[in-house]
């Protein structure tokens, strides 16, 4: 992932292609999102509030699994940048596009720093738990479309720990430093995330969490405060890298979530193939 926003940076080849752009231009506008939010208020997943139109214009959306993924992290990315969280990962959606989206509180959310460290330190357990209920089997399948197997979401959140330890370190001890993004998909192939050991990956994402938030939860008002150049050209707070380090788990939440109800639903037609 590309850190420097809340998108996946396997949708930055697509997102610049004409369908990902003519994508973007429609879901994201003001009155879209007030159509979202509408929808938040009801319990309703808010993809829902553009489903017609995606089906009546981009026709060739109902085959790329891709494309249909884009809308999902875009919609994701609006309402997140409005302040709102996932209050369930997959709601059911009516109609052929989309069986599942996301839905958000009905209201911005804004957590108090304090939160946010805690959400940060649960992630790991929240990993763990879910790498427990998937068999080993399907450690390594990649979902439709484009995204991560299990084990090389566990390798990303490793690898952006130390990302961020190195971010956090430099704006507490230099005056402005430059913070780059990352490019999560790029990092991936050039260190074979898909044939590394999950164990060892998840250890090492235990361990960084656990010291990450110890120093977190001791950064002074005055250290919060201080600015990293994003990319040579964002001043962005200390508070705001750690708030952005919570939006990156909360993206690879809803993209783990897909991916295990991807990979239970490839295990229920092996085992009806089987019983036939």
């Amino acid at each position: 992932m590309d850190e420097g926003t809340h998108m996946h940076s396997r949708f930055d080849r697509f997102r610049t292609t004409p369908l990902g752009q003519q994508l973007e231009a429609l879901l994201d506008r003001p009155d879209r999102y007030i159509e979202f939010a509408a929808l938040s208020r009801a319990g309703v997943a808010a993809i829902a509030a553009a489903t017609d139109e995606i089906g009546q214009k981009f026709p060739e959306v109902e085959h790329d699994a891709t494309a249909r993924q884009f809308c999902g992290a875009m919609v994701a990315e609006i309402m997140r940048r409005n302040g709102h969280e996932v209050a369930q990962a997959r709601g059911r959606v009516g109609g052929a596009l989309f069986s599942y989206g996301t839905v958000f509180s009905p209201r911005p959310v804004r957590l108090a720093l304090a939160e946010v460290i805690e959400m940060l330190a649960l992630m790991p357990q929240k990993f763990s738990d879910l790498v427990a209920r998937v068999p080993a089997s399907q450690w390594r399948q990649r979902p439709n479309g484009t995204g991560f197997a299990l084990v090389e979401h566990a390798c990303h959140l490793r690898d952006l720990d130390a990302v961020f330890a190195d971010r956090i370190a430099a704006i507490r001890t230099k005056q402005l430093p430059v913070i780059d993004s990352v490019d999560g998909t790029l990092l991936a192939e050039q260190r074979d995330y898909l044939h590394q050991e999950m164990a060892d990956a998840v250890r090492a994402f235990t361990q960084s969490r656990r010291r990450l938030c110890g120093t977190l939860a001791k950064l002074r008002p005055d250290q919060l405060a201080r600015c990293g150049l994003r990319d040579g050209v964002r001043r962005m707070t200390l508070e705001e890298i750690v708030r952005e380090l919570l939006d990156h788990d909360r993206t690879h939440c809803l993209e783990l979530e897909e991916l295990e109800g991807e990979l239970n639903e490839a295990s229920a037609r092996s085992g009806q193939r089987r019983e036939a």
